[in-house]
């Protein structure tokens, strides 16, 4: 039997906060290869985590689940008190900064623009770090 147990996660835990998915029936790609506007979604910086992100905080912390991956870059996760080291992103996410030099990241509550990787212009806060 296992001793480890992995969640992996998709758009399908966001939609009840409001956050469109891509592929499904209503889906953002889905418009797109139709040639309709997407679907009204709330925006990232508004949607709060939804009862199933709670759920997997509580399996976590009861030591159920080991680790939560996740393709979403909406940041509810991270908001809903899952701790970082229970928690790898594929696809990246919208409100994380991270200082190129120490490493260290920053949760952010907007957008820090996108998940290019590009340059914020804002410095590090740790001391004597200097990126």
């Amino acid at each position: 039997s296992s001793k480890k147990c992995v969640v992996l996660t998709g758009a399908g835990i966001s939609t009840s906060a409001g956050v469109s998915d891509f592929r499904g029936p209503n889906g953002v790609w889905t418009a797109e290869k139709k040639g309709i506007p997407p679907p009204a979604s709330r925006s990232f910086e508004t949607v709060q985590p939804t009862l199933t992100h709670m759920a997997l905080v509580g399996l976590v912390q009861a030591k159920k689940v080991d680790l939560v991956i996740s393709q979403n870059v909406d940041g509810l996760h991270l908001r809903s008190g899952l701790p970082r080291g229970n928690l790898a992103e594929l696809h990246g996410n919208l409100f994380i900064e991270s200082c190129e030099i120490c490493g260290w990241e920053y949760l952010r509550d907007f957008d820090v623009g996108g998940i290019s990787f590009s340059k914020t212009g804002r410095e590090c806060e740790r001391p004597g770090c200097g990126g």
